[in-house]
């Protein structure tokens, strides 16, 4: 095997794709929305007292919203690795949709307040891990 020149090795790593390239517009307007539609829902489910009916699908699709975001960013071809905080804020946002299901699913009498805080959990936890990895 003939051994690279410096002239040939420079054109390699100039053809390497880029792995801290910014999120498109569209993946940033995605993220906003999918993180305010889970709050929203979570906060209106369990102000209103759902039947269980409801309650038990609302909070398998909040899962999959927050799984579904880490599986893109995961799977995506030309992204960079994940940092410990991002894998943790990822976890946490799936861990912290505990919260608000004790009040979607159980009819428990609670404030305003404590129906609106264990709702924006999940929903700031998933904010941060998508604008943590929106960074350049």
């Amino acid at each position: 095997m003939d051994p690279q020149t410096a002239a040939d090795q420079l054109a390699t790593a100039e053809r390497a794709p880029t792995l801290n390239r910014p999120a498109p517009t569209g993946e940033r307007v995605a993220g906003v929305v999918s993180s305010a539609a889970l709050f929203g829902a979570l906060w209106a489910a369990a102000e209103q007292r759902v039947p269980l009916a409801l309650g038990i699908p609302l909070c398998l699709v909040g899962l999959a919203v927050v799984v579904g975001w880490n599986y893109f960013h995961r799977e995506r071809a030309l992204r960079r690795p994940h940092t410990s905080l991002e894998s943790g804020l990822g976890i946490a946002a799936g861990f912290l949709l505990g919260l608000p299901a004790g009040n979607v699913l159980w009819d428990t009498p609670d404030s305003t307040i404590g129906i609106v805080v264990p709702a924006a959990a999940p929903a700031l936890a998933l904010m941060g891990y998508l604008t943590s990895r929106w960074r350049a």
